[in-house]
């Protein structure tokens, strides 16, 4: 199911970045509406609502730390006859078996007692002295719309998924594109085709730095520094090296057609490098970063665990894949479109 939506999500935008028109025509109102909005949902969706998990992933971060506060989805039910006074029963929202006594702190009380019976509340859960005795904290959402899974040890830092992981599968979308250009413009010699792989590899670049930029900022608040030299961290370093000799290669080269013909050359080679170094080579090496090759859960996006990204997850991901996908096609067709109009400009001048 994770990897159908993620490949809807991913070859929808890439089937809307020629339409209508082509690559480089301009882009009609509604399509420019249908960027702006879905982006805006991905930030909402990725953002706003809260992070529930359940009673079990109370216990099980009571283990690891007694003192953490965990927000988790439950129901509040009707006591039971002989309940201890100042205690209110709650069920696990997911599986109303579940049944524990939960002893609220400060002002929580009054809030809890004017909640409706079999109300779906979001409260911030502390183990006490059994798996059925908790203290509430605080009250975190009451009837959430929508939750976001809690991941043990990841929290709200998994919230960068929506963010991080797109930008990386874009980068790779675009290296692609600059290498199926380049093998275009040397069956063909025409120097469009070059155009397009010249803007797909520097907006590749552009999202691999970014993509490299937010993993710095979640490596922060997860190992506690920006850059650890973890292989992901240094094989995306490699990557942008990489790149970053193409575009200083095209640099030293005036004429057009030589430039364009050693471009699409080493275009066509450097790309073998990144589905390996994106997605081979940090999995073969053991690391801090999640699905590297000491890590038995393959990270929240890949687990198999139903814990770890549930539908709605899910949905919000390839939404965001959707997002960046047309954001980066929006990118391709404002500099293409510059590209051709300074050709054109640069023909009339010597044809004067």
């Amino acid at each position: 199911m994770k990897l159908i939506v993620m490949l809807v999500g991913i070859l929808g935008g890439l089937v809307l970045m020629s339409f209508p028109g082509g690559i480089d025509r301009a882009k009609p109102i509604w399509w420019k509406l249908l960027t702006v909005l879905s982006m805006t949902m991905t930030c909402i969706l990725g953002l706003y609502p809260p992070l529930a998990g359940s009673i079990t992933d109370v216990v099980i971060q009571h283990r690891a730390d007694s003192l953490k506060v965990v927000p988790a989805l439950v129901r509040i039910v009707p006591q039971k006859q002989g309940a201890t006074p100042g205690f209110v029963t709650l069920a696990d929202a997911r599986d109303e078996r579940v049944v524990i006594d939960g002893l609220p702190s400060g002002d929580i009380a009054t809030e809890l007692a004017g909640l409706p019976q079999g109300a779906d509340v979001v409260l911030g859960l502390k183990r006490l002295d059994s798996d059925r005795i908790f203290e509430i904290s605080s009250i975190v959402s009451v009837k959430p719309l929508i939750t976001m899974p809690y991941i043990v040890g990841l929290e709200e830092r998994a919230r960068i998924m929506f963010f991080h992981v797109p930008l990386s599968w874009i980068a790779t979308i675009a290296y692609f594109l600059a290498m199926m250009a380049s093998i275009r413009h040397l069956r063909t010699r025409r120097l469009e085709h070059d155009d397009v792989a010249v803007v797909t590899a520097a907006l590749g670049t552009l999202f691999t730095v970014l993509a490299t930029l937010t993993g710095a900022v979640w490596a922060k608040f997860n190992w506690g520094t920006f850059w650890n030299w973890d292989p992901r961290q240094t094989s995306i370093m490699l990557l942008m090296l990489i790149y970053a000799a193409y575009f200083l290669l095209r640099s030293t080269i005036e004429d057009p057609e030589r430039r364009a013909r050693l471009g699409s050359v080493y275009a066509i080679i450097a790309f073998p490098t990144v589905p390996f170094l994106i997605f081979v080579l940090p999995r073969l090496l053991p690391g801090l970063h999640p699905g590297s090759a000491d890590d038995t859960n393959l990270g929240p996006l890949l687990s198999p665990r139903s814990d770890a990204i549930n539908p709605i997850k899910t949905a919000v991901f390839g939404l965001a894949l959707f997002s960046f996908t047309l954001v980066f096609a929006w990118l391709v067709n404002i500099r293409l479109r510059l590209v051709r109009m300074d050709r054109r400009r640069a023909t009339r001048s010597e044809a004067a």
